[in-house]
């Protein structure tokens, strides 16, 4: 006869299961990994906005410190969704570049204070390609306009004064072969010359209040609103080329035969 076992206590199939379901929603340490993930890519999201606003600027030394905090918080929320634009190492290269051109500036104001027009020239190039190198690599607006004035403005003060010294050598020939009509002749289109050169000079040099300047190089507007809205009064760089004598000819009727 088989046992009775009616009293024995049977579990439920349903019943054996039911503790073993894990619930990861009633897991805090769960809770807690998102809500820092979501923290961090806030963080993330309003670090980027500054970087870009920075760069907006032209403030790339600013630009690199906050995309490399962008760039860590990412890496803590566990995604890169939210960064744009130039990461840190590209903008801390602008930056490099952008330190460069600043020396390069300075130095263009020293040799053309000078009266060193053809080193001012050079300096004033430098500046201008190094600057538009920043820019571009950073992502940000041409900066660049008022290092090419300079360097036009150099450029033509270098060659007016190169010809003021080659009528100023002509005019002592002159002079020392008893041909003093001919030797008055170069030494006033010498001065003129000079006087030129002196202009453009003071027009392309970085700084001075009369140079000739690009508002787009305003790195502290570049690329804002404000520096759309914003008037600008350039009638103090222009230049008038009426101002300019260059009447003097160096094929003037000048008897060589003396």
């Amino acid at each position: 006869m088989p046992a009775d076992t009616s009293d024995e206590f049977v579990v439920d199939p349903a019943d054996a299961t039911a503790t073993d379901v894990y619930d990861a929603t009633l897991d805090p340490t769960a809770s807690d990994t998102d809500s820092a993930a979501s923290d961090a890519a806030a963080q993330a999201t309003e670090l980027q906005s500054e970087a870009s606003q920075a760069v907006a600027d032209g403030d790339y030394t600013s630009a690199a410190d906050l995309r490399g905090q962008a760039e860590t918080a990412a890496d803590q929320a566990g995604s890169t969704d939210m960064l744009t634009g130039a990461d840190s190492t590209d903008l801390q290269t602008a930056a490099a570049d952008q330190q460069t051109a600043a020396a390069d500036e300075q130095q263009e104001a020293t040799d053309a204070a000078s009266g060193n027009y053809a080193a001012a020239e050079t300096d004033a190039t430098d500046a201008q390609g190094t600057t538009y190198d920043a820019d571009t690599t950073a992502g940000g607006s041409d900066t660049s306009g008022t290092a090419y004035d300079e360097a036009q403005n150099e450029s033509w003060a270098n060659w007016d004064q190169e010809s003021a010294d080659q009528d100023a050598t002509t005019a002592a020939s002159y002079d020392a072969s008893g041909n003093p009509d001919d030797a008055a002749i170069y030494a006033a289109g010498a001065d003129t010359e000079q006087a030129n050169a002196d202009t453009y000079g003071e027009l392309g040099e970085s700084g001075d209040p009369l140079a000739e300047t690009d508002p787009s190089s305003d790195v502290a507007a570049a690329g804002s609103d404000a520096a759309e809205d914003a008037a600008v009064d350039t009638s103090d760089a222009a230049v008038d080329d009426s101002a300019v004598d260059t009447s003097m000819d160096d094929t003037a009727d000048v008897d060589s035969t003396s």
